[in-house]
C-alpha cells in the first residue's frame, strides 16, 4: 500500500503528547486569525479551521471519539475525531500542510459520517427522536446508513450535512482560496462511508489538505466524525470496509454484509463459509439509502454458531480485496415482557424507609403531572426493562446498603444514573423542580 503522506491521518496520536488548542478563524470580510480555544482539542499534526461569522457560522468544538464510548463512531483503530456544534451552524474542518515532490499526482481520501439530530418542543412531530444517537433528521435518513451526493437530494433534513475533501496544490492555508480543488460533496449519516476523493498535481514542494463540513440548520446535534484520512502519491489504492448488520448476530437471524470501497470495482462478489468451512448461500441485498456510491450488500442466514468468514472479491472472483469474519451466537430464546415499543422512562428511586411525605414531595414537584415519572422504592424495579432510554434518580443513595452507582453498573448497565441528595421532603421537591 502506498505511504500515507499525512501526519496522524488515523487520529490515533495521543493529544496529551502533541495536541493543541490551535485554530484558524476566517471572517466574513476575509480576515484570517490564529487563536487558541480551550474547547477545541485539535488533533496532533492538524489545525482546526472554521468560518467565524457570529449569528451565522458558529465556533465548533473538537475532541476525540473513542471506540470505548461508541464503536460505531470509529472506522479503524481506537479513536476518530469529532467536530460538532450545539444549536449552531458551522462551516469548519481541519487542514494540514504536507511536503511532497513537485509535480506528483496526489489523491486525498477519508471516511466520515454525521449525526444530525434536533430537538424542538414546539414541533415534536417534525423531530420525533430528539437525542437518539442512532437517528439523524431527514425523511430518507432516520436510522438508515445514508449516503447521497451533493445535489442529488431535495429533502431538507438530508441536506443538512455536507462533507468535502480539498487540496490546495500551491500550499496555501485558506480553504476559501480559488486555488483549492475540492472533491464532490456528499451527505453521509449514521455510519462511515468514503467521502468522495480528490486528486491534484502538486505545483510545488508543499500542498495543503482540507477536511470540511458545512451544515444548513442549527440543529441541537451537528456532529461530524472523521477517520482514516490518507494522502497518497499513488492513486491506484482502493480501500475497502466491511460491516455486519447486526454486529452481533445469532443463529437463524438474517445477517447483512455491507461492503464499501473508495474506488470503482467491476464484477464484485461475496463468498461466505461457515465455521466448518462449508460455503453458505448469499443473496444480493439492498442498501438502505439513496445513491450510496461504491457500496454493496449481501444477505445470508447462519445455521450454526461460530465464526463465519467472508471474502469480498472483484473481477468475477479473480481478486480478493478484503476478508472479514463475524461471530454468530446461539439462537436467542423467546423473551417475555419486552416493551411493545421503545419509550423513555425516568424512575425516582426513594431510599429505604421513605414514607408518604417523600412520595408527595415527588408529586408536588410536577414530575408526575408534567412527565409521568415513575416513583418507587425498588432498585431492581428501577433498572429492569429492555429500554434504550432509562434514567434512575437515586434519592439519598447513602441510605442504601450498597453503592447504587456500582449496582446499576453491574446489573443494569444501560441505566443512566443520577444521584440526588435531599435532607427533607421539601428539599427534594425543590431539587426535582430544578431538574425539571
Amino acid at each position: 500500500m502506498p505511504t500515507n503522506l499525512l501526519k496522524n491521518g488515523r487520529f490515533e496520536a495521543d493529544w496529551e503528547e502533541d495536541g493543541s488548542h490551535l485554530c484558524m478563524l476566517f471572517s466574513e470580510e476575509g480576515d484570517i486569525e490564529e487563536a487558541q480555544r480551550g474547547n477545541i482539542f485539535t488533533p496532533p499534526g492538524w489545525i482546526t479551521w472554521f468560518r467565524d461569522v457570529p449569528g451565522t457560522w458558529g465556533q465548533p468544538e473538537v475532541r476525540d471519539a473513542w471506540i470505548t464510548g461508541d464503536p460505531r463512531r470509529v472506522h479503524a483503530g481506537q479513536k476518530a475525531t469529532l467536530l460538532f456544534t450545539f444549536y449552531r451552524k458551522h462551516d469548519a474542518g481541519f487542514l494540514q500542510q504536507v511536503r511532497v515532490t513537485p509535480g506528483a499526482r496526489l489523491r486525498l481520501s477519508a471516511w466520515a459520517h454525521a449525526w444530525s439530530n434536533h430537538m424542538d418542543h414546539s414541533r415534536p412531530d417534525a423531530f420525533p427522536h430528539p437525542d437518539d444517537p442512532r437517528w439523524s433528521e431527514g425523511e430518507d435518513v432516520g436510522y438508515n446508513h445514508f449516503f447521497a451526493y451533493e445535489g442529488d437530494v431535495s429533502d431538507e433534513g438530508a441536506r443538512n450535512f455536507t462533507f468535502w475533501l480539498g487540496i490546495d496544490p500551491t500550499g496555501g492555508k485558506d480553504p476559501f482560496s480559488p486555488t483549492v480543488e475540492w472533491g464532490r460533496g456528499a451527505h453521509i449519516y449514521n455510519m462511515y462511508r468514503p467521502v468522495p476523493p480528490v486528486e491534484v498535481d502538486a505545483q510545488g514542494s508543499t500542498v495543503t489538505v482540507f477536511l470540511r463540513t458545512q451544515t444548513v440548520w442549527p440543529f441541537k446535534h451537528n456532529d461530524a466524525y472523521w477517520d482514516s484520512v490518507r494522502l497518497e502519491a499513488d492513486s491506484s489504492v482502493i480501500e475497502v470496509s466491511t460491516a455486519f448488520e447486526p454486529a452481533e448476530p445469532r443463529v437463524a437471524e438474517p445477517v447483512r454484509v455491507v461492503v464499501s470501497a473508495t474506488g470503482d470495482l467491476n464484477d464484485v462478489g461475496l463468498e461466505v463459509v461457515d465455521p466448518e468451512g462449508t460455503p453458505v448461500p448469499v443473496e444480493i441485498g439492498s442498501i438502505p439509502a439513496l445513491n450510496v456510491g461504491n457500496a454493496w450488500a449481501w444477505d445470508f442466514t447462519p445455521t450454526r454458531e461460530g465464526a463465519y468468514r467472508c471474502a469480498f472479491t472483484a473481477d468475477s472472483g479473480a481478486r480478493t480485496l478484503a476478508e472479514a469474519s463475524v461471530s454468530v451466537s446461539p439462537r436467542q430464546m423467546e423473551i417475555w415482557g419486552l416493551p411493545r415499543e421503545q419509550y423513555a422512562r425516568t424512575y425516582v428511586l426513594l431510599p429505604p424507609g421513605a414514607g408518604r411525605e417523600w412520595v408527595e414531595a415527588v408529586l408536588d414537584s410536577g414530575a408526575w403531572d408534567e412527565h409521568r415519572w415513575t416513583i418507587g422504592g425498588s432498585a431492581d424495579d428501577a433498572g429492569i426493562g429492555a429500554l434504550d432510554d432509562k434514567t434512575v434518580i437515586g434519592v439519598n443513595p447513602e441510605a442504601w446498603p450498597t453503592d447504587l452507582g456500582d449496582f446499576f453498573g453491574e446489573f443494569y448497565p444501560r441505566v443512566r444514573y443520577v444521584a440526588l441528595e435531599a435532607a427533607t421532603p421539601a428539599e427534594l421537591r425543590l431539587e426535582l423542580q430544578d431538574l425539571l
